[in-house]
């Protein structure tokens, strides 16, 4: 867990950490801060399952790229404010945060090449995958299991209106239709889990009220 904790810093800090050793001027600062924050805030959002995109994996990839740009962007504009920096006679900062800032963007890019090759396995999904439409909730989410190539949860579907299970299951099955989930086997729903990157296969089976959600192996998702 501390490992984690660790690399998770390690992955987060490094554009915050440049441009605390760039700043020059207060307005300046703290924009660029304000718009860091965003997608640090969004990482830490993905890792908490505070919400759910398609595109966690392009996220996760892309947050050194995006936040270098946004501190090279802070430093042009102070740049253009204040004029070239005073030349240091043992370091300079703008040279060490730009690599810092160039390794760190590899960094994300061998995150990029080598998700699809560890995010293949079986996964257990979240409820936020599912789109519950207005006037319906979700009652109950187990804990869920996992077998041999795939993980399953059910969820227990709900009506504010006291709709009976027919109509729930006719109404979900046509939210996740409009959400882009298409017909599978037996009257599944599939979609993609991931967007460009994570290629694993999210199921939906529909029986009343019950709905299983279930998360496969890459190798499923192209079958």
């Amino acid at each position: 867990m501390l490992v984690y904790v660790v690399l998770a810093l390690g992955y987060l800090l490094p554009p915050l950490v440049c441009w605390a050793f760039l700043v020059r001027t207060r307005a300046v600062g703290a924009a660029v801060l304000a718009v860091l924050a965003a997608p640090a805030l969004a990482l830490v959002g993905l890792e908490q399952e505070w919400y759910f995109t398609r595109a966690t994996a392009e996220i996760e990839a892309g947050y050194p790229l995006a936040a270098g740009l946004v501190v090279l962007a802070g430093a042009l504009v102070e740049r253009r404010l204040r004029g070239p920096r005073p030349e240091r006679q043992f370091y300079h900062p703008v040279a060490g945060a730009a690599v810092a800032l160039t390794v760190h963007a590899l960094v994300g890019a061998a995150v990029a090449v080598a998700y699809p090759l560890f995010a293949h396995d079986a996964f257990l999904p979240s409820a936020a995958e599912v789109p519950v439409p207005a006037g319906l909730t979700v009652t109950r989410t187990d804990g869920g299991y996992c077998g041999s190539d795939f993980c399953a949860r059910t969820l227990t579907i709900g009506s504010t209106t006291g709709l009976p299970a027919a109509e729930l299951e006719a109404r979900m099955r046509a939210a996740l239709t409009a959400d882009g989930w298409t017909a599978g086997r037996d009257g599944a729903l599939l979609r993609p889990h991931g967007w460009l990157l994570d290629r694993r296969l999210s199921t939906v089976y529909l029986n009343g009220r019950e709905l299983d959600l279930s998360g496969s192996e890459a190798a499923n998702a192209a079958r």
